[in-house]
């Protein structure tokens, strides 16, 4: 049997607590604080960026429920009332039942037999369902046939990308989003929020994940860096995973993106930070430059995606933009403090409102290269 010892640093780094959590403190004080008081609902909406934290969060939500450091299970102590040989016997109810209790700890083990299971996706409490791929009426009935048996723990269901689901689907699963079997939490993981329907929104409680600063993005990739190891690997210094600053805004805020490109420095790969190039796009840009533009452009779609250069453009005329009101942004350590102070905002933001405009027009027609290319000539006029 051939062994795979190859780390995968997404597994390794993922958060075991709510408190390994990066750049989301407001979404989860508000959750943490809803279940130390008992009070999250049964229905509840992750929504946000690709990579930052929701399906993580979910699970450590069950890990929660389920956890016997959060919810020890007790013998229930008998009382009685009455008087003289009139006593009645009251079972009170015991600790380790969620939502008729308040938990003994917020944060989960991580080291009981329960919290090991969930980790690893075994639990047969938690079930995780990929909506992409199980979209129709008949795949919410089949899960509706399933929670009405009563299992071992506290049962969460874990629908991904949610807004795949068919808007037959999301009606037939109203009824249980109001009023699920008991003991039964469901959670609905989306990037695209926009896309649910209304009658299913109002059904749920609703998290906000945000896209993770820069800064916060670059502290993290640059501590398991040194942990990992990665810059004795012997990678020159103008590769991309020299730089954790890099490593952020190529990660565009999500977490498991950056993990992805530290994957390849493991595995020996190398990358090479297009930071400059793009620095360079956007001062041909801003200097009506067509020549140079179209021939930075040619080298950037060497390693890059038509759409995810247009993205890029997008990110540094918006950093441009905030730096015309004295912001700091990644792209002073380019143009230079006294030359941000300069920019255009007019110019600028039209810029921003054309990249949208081809962006957009990447739906129109499978030629990338032509919306690109027409796209650059527009930017540059």
């Amino acid at each position: 049997m051939i062994s795979n010892s190859v780390t995968v640093l997404a597994t390794k780094w993922r958060p075991k607590i709510f408190g390994d959590i990066i750049g989301q403190s407001h979404t989860i004080s508000q959750l943490t604080s809803a279940l130390d008081k008992g009070t999250l609902g049964h229905a509840l909406i992750f929504c946000g960026t690709r990579g930052s934290g929701k399906t993580t969060t979910a699970r450590l939500v069950a890990a929660h429920y389920n956890c016997e450091v959060c919810y020890p299970v007790e013998e229930p102590k008998v009382e009685g009332y009455g008087k003289g040989d009139a006593v009645f016997p009251i079972l009170t109810t015991p600790i380790g039942v969620p939502g008729l209790n308040s938990p003994k700890e917020v944060e989960p083990c991580g080291k009981c037999k329960d919290c090991k299971m969930i980790r690893v996706g075994v639990h047969p409490s938690v079930m995780e369902i990929d909506a992409a791929s199980n979209t129709g009426v008949d795949n919410i009935r089949e899960l509706q046939s399933v929670l009405q048996y009563v299992t071992s723990g506290q049962r969460v269901v874990i629908l991904d990308e949610a807004h795949m689901l068919s808007k037959n689907a999301f009606n037939c699963l109203l009824k249980t989003l109001e009023e699920p079997p008991p003991g039964v939490t469901i959670i609905l993981c989306t990037t695209e929020p926009h896309k649910l329907l209304d009658t299913v929104k109002s059904r749920c409680q609703i998290y906000e994940f945000q896209e993770v600063d820069l800064r916060t993005l670059a502290t993290f990739y640059e501590h398991i860096m040194k942990s990992e190891n990665i810059k004795s690997n012997g990678l020159p210094t103008e590769s991309l995973f020299s730089d954790p600053m890099s490593i952020a805004i190529k990660a565009n805020g999500s977490v498991r993106d950056g993990l992805s490109i530290l994957q390849k420095a493991l595995s020996g790969e190398q990358e090479a930070d297009n930071s400059k190039q793009y620095f360079e796009l956007v001062g041909a840009i801003y200097n009506q430059d067509v020549i140079t533009a179209l021939d930075i452009l040619q080298e950037l779609r060497k390693a890059e995606e038509s759409r995810v250069v247009i993205q890029t453009l997008e990110k540094w005329f918006y950093w441009c933009s905030l730096e015309s009101f004295g912001m700091k942004t990644p792209v002073r350590d380019y143009f230079g403090e006294s030359a941000t102070s300069n920019f255009d905002l007019g110019r600028l933001q039209e810029s921003f409102k054309t990249c949208l405009e081809i962006e957009r027009n990447f739906t129109a027609t499978p030629n990338s290269k032509i919306v690109l290319d027409m796209g650059i000539l527009k930017l540059c006029m």
